[in-house]
C-alpha cells in the first residue's frame, strides 16, 4: 500500500513536471515567459496533486479516472478555475437566459497556451510527438508572429 502510494507520488510528480517544462520551454519560443513560468502550478496544490497520487495510470488524467469512477472531479473543478488556458475558465451563465452557458471573450495569449498544452498533453500521456499541425507552430516555422504576440505598436 505504502510502495504503490510512494510510486504513484513519483510517477505523477514526474508526469506533470514533464508537460510543464515542455509547455514552458513552448511558451517561451514565442514570447510568453510569465504563462511559460506559471503554467499548471496548480496541480502541485494539495487539493490536485493527492487526487494525481489516487488515481494515477501513467497513460491517462486522474481527473478522468475520478471523474469516471465517482462522477466528478473536485481536482478538476479546482484546476479549470485557476488556470486560464482552459476554456473552461471563460464560461459563464448567459445574463438572459440563467439556464444557457455562454464563453466569454478568451485572450490571445491564453489561445496560444492552450494550444500548446493540448500537443503537449498528448504527447507527455502518449510518449510521442503528435502530427497534428497547431497554427502557431506553423506560423513560427514560416519565420512570421500572429499579430497578438508583437509589441504594442507594432503591427
Amino acid at each position: 500500500m505504502i510502495r504503490e502510494y510512494f510510486h504513484n507520488a513519483v510517477g505523477h510528480f514526474k508526469t506533470i513536471t514533464k508537460h510543464k517544462l515542455l509547455v514552458m520551454r513552448l511558451c517561451f519560443s514565442v514570447g510568453l515567459y510569465k504563462q511559460g513560468l506559471l503554467h499548471d502550478l496548480s496541480k502541485y496544490s494539495f487539493t490536485e496533486f493527492k487526487t494525481g497520487i489516487k488515481y494515477y495510470k501513467g497513460y491517462k488524467s486522474p481527473n478522468g479516472v475520478e471523474r469516471i469512477l465517482t462522477g466528478t472531479s473536485p481536482a478538476w473543478l479546482h484546476h479549470k478555475g485557476r488556470n486560464k488556458h482552459h476554456f473552461e475558465y471563460w464560461c459563464d451563465y448567459d445574463l438572459e437566459n440563467v439556464h444557457r452557458m455562454i464563453g466569454c471573450r478568451m485572450p490571445y495569449r491564453y489561445v496560444a497556451e492552450m494550444l500548446q498544452t493540448g500537443s503537449r498533453h498528448r504527447r507527455t500521456t502518449s510518449g510521442r510527438s503528435t502530427r497534428t499541425p497547431v497554427p502557431i507552430f506553423t506560423m513560427r516555422k514560416c519565420g512570421t508572429r500572429p499579430s497578438f504576440m508583437k509589441k504594442p505598436g507594432k503591427r
